[in-house]
């Protein structure tokens, strides 16, 4: 018998994702007996397919099970650990969290030039300070954590190195020699009147600034330390007390001459170029 009409035409949507539709067959020219044994054949094979989506999702079942069981394990052990260091996974979140920050103030550092780091050596020693606290910390022998810490001293010794103040450098006095004729130099500071660096830069050589040596050896400084303040021309004691990295206040001018009557015989006359000693007791 021929088959005029796709009776089954449900059947023939539901296996169009097969590769059997890449065959061609003449529907019209088709016995029913063949029809039915290509059925049959079509039914199988899906049976098949659908068995096979069984297995793969009971595999991915018993696989997302070994996963939730693997957790569940690291989970156990990573408590295990907090309870060796008396913590907690907050706690150790919190702390990490301090670490990135501290590692992110030590990393600014070095993005500044070495006169910008020296300035700041309080601020350094700050971090230096937090480093400690931090390995302290029970949560540092975590191995995670142990890298970060040793990352962050890094990047301190590199900062330190960095801001080492360069060594001043030197003159070595002829006969004739004086102070103003020094600082006039063209590679001392090209300037007489800076003789008064040169006096309060040796104060421990130079006890009075009309009398030097041959052979003496004077430190020719290039900047100023941070408790230090270089008198540029106009400034008074009241005036440089005021500004806010000295005292931030003009009041208190006669703690800055205490600090340096070696230098200074008269409050009230001062002189460019002179390096003050500013004290923070």
């Amino acid at each position: 018998m021929k088959l005029t009409k796709l009776i089954f035409f449900p059947m023939i949507i539901l296996v169009a994702v097969s590769p059997l539709l890449a065959q061609s067959y003449n529907y019209e020219e088709m016995e029913m007996e063949e029809y039915n044994q290509l059925l049959q054949e079509w039914q199988g094979r899906l049976d098949a397919a659908q068995k096979g989506i069984a297995d793969e999702d009971a595999r991915i079942a018993a696989l997302n099970q070994e996963i939730t069981d693997t957790q569940a394990e690291i989970d156990k052990c990573w408590d295990e650990i907090y309870a060796a260091v008396n913590s907690s996974k907050q706690q150790d979140d919190s702390y990490r969290a301090d670490l990135r920050d501290l590692r992110n103030d030590a990393s600014a550092f070095l993005s500044m030039n070495p006169e910008e780091i020296y300035g700041k050596k309080d601020e350094l020693t700050a971090l230096r300070d937090r480093l400690a606290a931090a390995q302290e910390n029970d949560l540092s022998l975590l191995s995670e954590n142990e890298a970060a810490l040793n990352d962050i001293e890094s990047l301190l010794a590199q900062a330190e190195e960095k801001g080492k103040p360069a060594e001043p450098d030197t003159y070595t006095v002829n006969r004739g020699d004086y102070l103003w004729r020094i600082a006039k130099m063209p590679d001392i500071y090209g300037d007489p009147y800076a003789w008064s660096r040169i006096y309060t830069s040796n104060r421990d050589q130079i006890k009075n600034p009309d009398l030097i040596f041959p052979n003496q050896i004077f430190r020719i400084p290039r900047d100023v330390g941070p408790n230090e303040h270089l008198v540029a021309k106009g400034e008074f004691l009241s005036k440089i007390a005021g500004y806010g990295n000295v005292f931030g206040s003009p009041f208190k001018w006669q703690k800055l001459y205490e600090a340096n009557k070696e230098v200074v015989s008269d409050p009230n006359v001062i002189y460019p170029y002179q390096v003050l000693t500013i004290p923070r007791n």
